[in-house]
């Protein structure tokens, strides 16, 4: 999947909203569940979301082979404290009955996490 955000600076009690692009690479049989977390330096989740793609209306298990899923947005709300700091993003899918995340592969294909994350998110002083 690719991921985009708007802005890298976070706001207390604010909406950061994240629009995610994918593709099946093979067929899928079950449904999977995306979550898009911010978290603190301290490994403290501030902000989630979590639903089916494009908003619920498109689970996975319907997705063909090959076809793009663009532009599914996201939009998390923060926490009402944010203090100042570094904050990442973590991005993946899960299965809902046990919570079983899907690999992150590289360009070779290997599994190399079970999310993806970006850094850089900041709530400035």
């Amino acid at each position: 999947r690719d991921v985009e955000v708007a802005e890298t600076e976070l706001r207390s009690g604010g909406i950061f909203n994240v629009s995610l692009d994918g593709q099946a690479l093979a067929p899928i049989d079950e449904d999977y569940t995306v979550f898009v977390q911010v978290l603190n330096e301290q490994d403290q989740i501030v902000g989630q979301a979590d639903a089916w793609p494009l908003q619920g209306t498109y689970p996975t298990s319907a997705w063909r082979v090959g076809e793009l899923i663009e532009n599914d947005p996201y939009a998390v709300q923060l926490a009402q404290e944010l203090p100042a700091g570094n904050y990442r993003l973590i991005v993946g899918l899960y299965r809902l009955a046990d919570a079983q995340r899907l690999p992150v592969l590289d360009g070779d294909g290997s599994p190399v996490d079970d999310k993806y994350v970006r850094r850089g998110l900041v709530v400035a002083p």
